[in-house]
């Protein structure tokens, strides 16, 4: 049977980050502050501001893709950018229905553009030729430094 893919609501959340502490183990540049996300996410959520989807398989929480909604504030176009998107390692080979299911949520709400985030230290050379195969364009990288 394959896996289903839905939209949570915020009460779900907690499970969600709970899911999501296992990327830390996927890439150096992740924390995750499960009480912080989980409220940060709610909150988010309630506002529309957030949508999170999750594939589960016989009701277990297999993987997740996070994504903010907002005008760009630059031309006021509605963008859908990427937060998290993670698969369990254990149960890897269904994560493509996930970024399937989040553009086809930006086609059907009338999302003109969406972004998907590339970490650096997480399948740097797997990832960015499926986004380019798929009509991504490198549009910025972002360098952070602790301060």
């Amino acid at each position: 049977m394959l896996p289903t893919i839905r939209i949570i609501k915020s009460k779900e959340m907690r499970r969600v980050t709970e899911f999501m502490k296992a990327f830390e183990e996927a890439s150096a540049f992740v924390t995750v502050d499960i009480d912080y996300a989980t409220k940060t996410y709610e909150t988010m959520i309630d506002n529309g501001n957030a949508i999170v989807m999750v594939l589960e398989k016989d009701n277990e929480l297999i993987g997740s893709l996070g994504f903010l909604i907002a005008p760009d504030i630059h031309n006021g176009i509605t963008i859908a950018v990427e937060t998290f998107w993670f698969s369990d390692p254990r149960k890897r080979g269904y994560g493509l229905l996930l970024l399937n299911a989040f553009e086809k949520y930006a086609q059907e709400n009338k999302i003109k553009k969406v972004a998907m985030v590339h970490m650096m230290d997480s399948y740097p050379n797997r990832l960015e030729n499926l986004y380019l195969k798929r009509g991504y364009k490198l549009m910025e990288k972002h360098y952070i430094k602790e301060i």
